[in-house]
């Protein structure tokens, strides 16, 4: 008789298997097994070579993955230079000189076009290429559903009020992940993104120098670590750079722990524990870290599976639009 846990699991695997069916209908894991078998395999080479030369880079392409599903859809629209006519979301106040990865990516299009020209779509590439960036910095693997469009428009007016913000509260964080068919319970999980990565020190300066505006720290943040934050942070270096939690550089649940033990850096990570759902969860996490390595596998192939807003075709180069083929 199956255990809790395996029917636990066997449950999540059909509801995201039914999102992902309901979201697009031609994503499929075998997509490119007749076009060109070589394509995942060709991408986690090329990722784990990247991560190697720079583990810094496993934060940096996840994060690509999920700047460009909340902006209209998962089609490879942030990978898109802007033009005379297009300001593109490379340049949205929230994405420029914060976003990097870009040439990597370009470079990984290379060789599959090289291998298989005119077949493996931008979209697919960035959904790839988070699955095994997480995976080589400590996260578990799991199954890519492939098949997505990449789309022809990317305009950096619509990031802002898609996306994420440092500041958001518990609320306004369900209400975005709301709009591109997310639950808080999606949020909270991918949030633990932020176990790798680092952040500038300006971003959490609010929290650090003037809380609510009485020139004080946060009184919830634990002191020692406050301390330690002010001489790596001070005033007078907003760009600094600061890891996300404490074990930088590989995924695991160290980022809920650090929440529960009031060590958090930005308002929005702060604000899961203003919800007993982020609560539990977070405590959860701490317990049972497979458990969330293997949860935020599924909730990024259920990410992954937000539709294209207008999809346009498979582009041959990631970075500029070129006639439908």
């Amino acid at each position: 008789m199956a255990s809790t846990s395996t029917r636990s699991v066997l449950l999540i695997v059909l509801a995201v298997a039914l999102a992902v069916s309901d979201a697009q209908l031609q994503l499929s894991d075998t997509f490119y097994d007749a076009t060109c078998p070589q394509a995942a395999s060709i991408v986690q080479q090329k990722v784990n070579a990247f991560v190697d030369a720079d583990r810094g880079l496993a934060a940096a392409l996840m994060r690509l993955h999920f700047h460009d599903c909340f902006v209209r859809g998962c089609d490879g629209s942030v990978l898109l230079n802007s033009t005379d006519t297009m300001l593109t979301e490379k340049e949205a106040l929230l994405n420029k000189g914060s976003l990097r990865g870009f040439e990597q990516i370009d470079e990984i299009k290379m060789e599959l076009e090289c291998a298989c020209p005119g077949v493996v779509s931008c979209a697919d590439i960035l959904a790839l290429v988070a699955r095994d960036a997480t995976a080589k910095v400590g996260g578990t693997s799991w199954p890519v559903f492939l098949g997505r469009i990449d789309g022809g428009a990317s305009f950096a007016d619509e990031v802002n009020s898609s996306l994420p913000e440092r500041t958001d509260n518990f609320t306004q964080l369900v209400a975005r992940f709301a709009r591109v068919g997310l639950d808080a319970r999606d949020m909270v999980i991918l949030s633990g993104g932020h176990s790798i990565g680092q952040v500038h020190c300006g971003a959490f300066f609010e929290r650090l120098y003037n809380f609510q505006g009485l020139n004080i720290t946060d009184p919830s943040m634990d002191p020692e670590f406050a301390a330690m934050l002010k001489v790596q942070c001070p005033p007078t270096k907003p760009f600094g750079f600061m890891a996300l939690d404490a074990t930088n550089g590989t995924f695991d649940s160290a980022y809920y722990l650090d929440l529960l033990t009031n060590k958090g850096l930005l308002e929005s990570d702060v604000a899961l524990l203003s919800d007993p759902l982020g609560v539990e969860y977070a405590i959860r996490a701490v317990q049972d870290p497979m458990a969330f390595l293997n949860e935020f596998g599924w909730a990024m192939i259920k990410m992954g599976a937000i539709p294209a807003l207008e999809p346009y075709g498979w582009r041959r180069h990631c970075a500029f639009v070129e006639p439908k083929y």
